[in-house]
């Protein structure tokens, strides 16, 4: 009982009433007395029934609270960690974009040395063994090209393959979340040989 209903005095009634608790009820008063080192179980009863009506009239009697305007001071450190927090993420955003510029010229470095080393080859091990068997320039051009292309639909369709099993690993982990949420938005797709074809 709080300290406030403790220091009044209060008339008891008359009447006797007899209370039979469930099963749970009496093992958690019991575990109170036990707790609180208290003997008798009318005054604890008393006060359980003071916090429950107590509670009730909370409900019937929504309180509201004023609302506070923060101060001044509150809202110019708010705004000063905004403003950090924004510096942060610009600066981590500048950092990404000079990183993904750097990779952007290594590998098209790469490809550059890759092709030029491709094209030296078939000058000098390929083309003259085409020329001896009687190939015209034109033709061995062609030939050139044929390859390349074969090369670029192996490295396309190595993509989709890994694509694909991607896709059907991320199918799998996700799968008992599917079930329970309809999938109405879909799964947009990317085809790289339908956005070669464009």
């Amino acid at each position: 009982m709080s300290k406030r209903m403790g220091n009044r005095k209060r008339a008891l009634t008359k009447r006797v009433t007899s209370i039979n608790f469930y099963v749970d009820q009496a093992t958690q008063i019991q575990a109170i007395m036990e707790a609180t080192g208290t003997r008798m179980e009318a005054p604890l009863v008393r006060q359980l029934v003071d916090e429950a009506l107590a509670a009730r009239r909370r409900k019937l009697v929504p309180v509201e609270a004023p609302e506070q305007l923060p101060s001044v001071q509150d809202v110019s450190e708010v705004l000063e960690t905004i403003q950090a927090l924004l510096l942060r993420l610009v600066g981590q955003g500048q950092t990404a974009f000079c990183i993904d510029s750097m990779t952007l010229e290594l590998l098209q470095e790469t490809l550059a040395d890759a092709r030029a080393t491709r094209l030296g080859l078939w000058e000098t091990f390929v083309v003259p063994a085409l020329k001896e068997q009687g190939k015209s320039t034109p033709a061995i051009a062609e030939l050139f090209d044929a390859k390349t292309a074969e090369a670029q639909d192996f490295a396309y369709g190595l993509a989709e393959d890994i694509k694909t099993q991607l896709l059907a690993t991320e199918t799998k982990i996700t799968a008992t979340e599917i079930d329970d949420n309809d999938d109405r938005q879909g799964r947009l797709l990317y085809d790289a040989r339908s956005a070669r074809e464009k």
